[in-house]
């Protein structure tokens, strides 16, 4: 086999790589970490704080809300830059074949809400641009302009996602300088003008109706989006030369280099009352600063769309290999059009919560399994892992201590917060969250189910016998 065709089969599909063929150091998930989330993610959530606590509270919110849980899940990263696996296969180990497919299209599906996000962004970005130059009343319009140019950022970031690591590995360098340039003048600009005084003596425009609400809702948007990441180490961290280099990249671009950000954002909010950042920017700037800082920041939430339709076509591609590239990334992206829209916009907290709900059990299953159970017989196989016939099947393709784990999980979550109507059935939210101790449930029932049940009643995946029983299934 050609190099070219290897190389296209490890950047494009499901090979796992080798050391020769990682693309990205420190300093490039930093920077992919930094366009992937800022510009977004973090600025919204910060937002959220912002009009909900005070500043004295704001800040250890966002600051334990993002780099806690990432502290928490950073392992992840290193599990797949040492095994240089696409991650969702991996999971096959512990999930069992088909309860990991009903993992990846829960992943697949939730992430459209993240693709929605960023490009809305960008219309809200492009809209004002119009208005400043005097475009169509059409254009400068939340309805339809914002949708019309969400949508145009939503095909710019496929085609980008398209071209694959190498290309999107400059793009991200490029936008990060950028946003980091844009970020630091417009830090400058509110405290210069505010000051750390007058913004903490400020009250936030939309508390809850009690501060323990407003405080738990704020730590729950934060920690959703801080637990968000352990869908996503593995598509990037398979590509990382070290495992330093994935492990120290990701705790610190998506921990305390974004939650900057989040915490910029707390403080605009605070003072200028309102949610969008795309509106902090014309407030703040001068107009060419404004023109300037909305250009860079649409841009960078094209990286961000693109930063993630790359991992969902990876992980799609991977257990759908006879589907093209092209149509891989369209697949991955067209169903984020059906949510760039206002009232989604409008409900961002509410989307966070349940991010929390399913990262929180995945993640604890996970590093359940990489900590107690990964040893031995019960070790993850890269050979068995690309086998949907082979020894990890456990009960007809489900390992039952993972269903499980993952319905207890889910089940507090809700019995302790449940999204939709912001209320808590048992009436723990105000004091204990609802995302951190939902990962603890999902790691100790998963690691007492496995040891006292599944490794004593189920052949281990790599014995004799369950291999014996692989090949004549084969």
């Amino acid at each position: 086999m050609k190099k070219d065709s290897i190389d296209r089969d490890v950047y494009f599909n499901s090979l796992p790589t080798s050391n020769h063929e990682r693309l990205y150091g420190t300093f490039d998930f930093l920077a992919i970490q930094i366009t992937f989330g800022i510009a977004a993610w973090f600025f919204l959530v910060g937002s959220l704080t912002g009009l909900t606590v005070r500043a004295s509270e704001a800040i250890p919110i966002v600051i334990f809300g993002n780099c806690v849980p990432l502290f928490l899940i950073a392992p992840l990263a290193v599990i797949f830059a040492r095994y240089g696996t696409e991650q969702w296969a991996s999971s096959a180990a512990v999930l069992g074949h088909k309860f990991k497919d009903i993992w990846l299209f829960i992943y697949i599906t939730s992430s459209f809400g993240w693709i929605a996000y960023a490009a809305y962004l960008f219309g809200q970005s492009a809209i004002k641009f119009m208005n400043y130059f005097g475009g169509p009343v059409w254009l400068t319009n939340e309805v339809p302009g914002a949708i019309i140019f969400a949508i145009l950022a939503t095909f710019v970031g496929v085609y980008i996602a398209y071209r694959g690591p190498d290309t999107l590995k400059w793009f991200t360098r490029s936008c990060a300088i950028f946003l980091i340039i844009v970020l630091g003048y417009f830090i400058y600009v509110i405290l210069g003008h505010y000051g750390l005084v007058e913004i903490y003596s400020m009250e936030p425009a939309e508390p809850l109706e009690t501060l323990a609400w407003s405080r738990a809702s704020a730590i729950e948007w934060n920690v959703g989006l801080g637990l968000s990441w352990a869908f996503w180490f593995g598509q990037w961290t398979r590509l990382a030369k070290s495992e330093k280099a994935a492990y120290h990249g990701c705790l610190w671009g998506w921990g305390l280099l974004a939650g900057t950000a989040g915490i910029f954002s707390a403080f605009t909010a605070l003072v200028l009352k309102v949610y969008d950042p795309s509106e902090w920017i014309i407030t703040l700037g001068s107009p060419v600063i404004a023109t300037i800082g909305l250009s860079l920041f649409a841009l960078a939430n094209i990286g961000s769309i693109a930063c993630l339709v790359y991992p969902m076509s990876i992980t799609y591609r991977n257990r759908f290999p006879s589907v093209s590239w092209k149509k891989t990334v369209l697949i991955c992206s067209v169903g984020a059009l059906l949510l760039e829209n206002p009232i989604v916009f409008a409900h961002y907290g509410v989307y966070l919560a349940y991010i929390a709900l399913l990262t929180g059990a995945y993640s604890g299953i996970m590093l359940a399994d990489y900590f107690l159970i990964n040893k031995g017989e019960w070790a993850w196989s890269i050979r068995e892992i690309y086998n949907r016939n082979g020894v990890y099947q456990y009960w007809k393709g489900f390992n039952p201590a993972a269903v499980i784990a993952t319905m207890l999980s889910a089940g507090f979550y809700l019995w302790t917060l449940e999204p939709l109507s912001w209320s808590s059935p048992n009436g723990l939210f105000p004091y204990i969250t609802a995302g951190i101790p939902s990962l603890f449930i999902g790691f100790i029932s998963y690691a007492i189910l496995m040891k006292v049940w599944v490794m004593k009643r189920m052949n281990a995946p790599l014995s004799e016998k369950n291999i014996s029983l692989a090949k004549n299934i084969q």
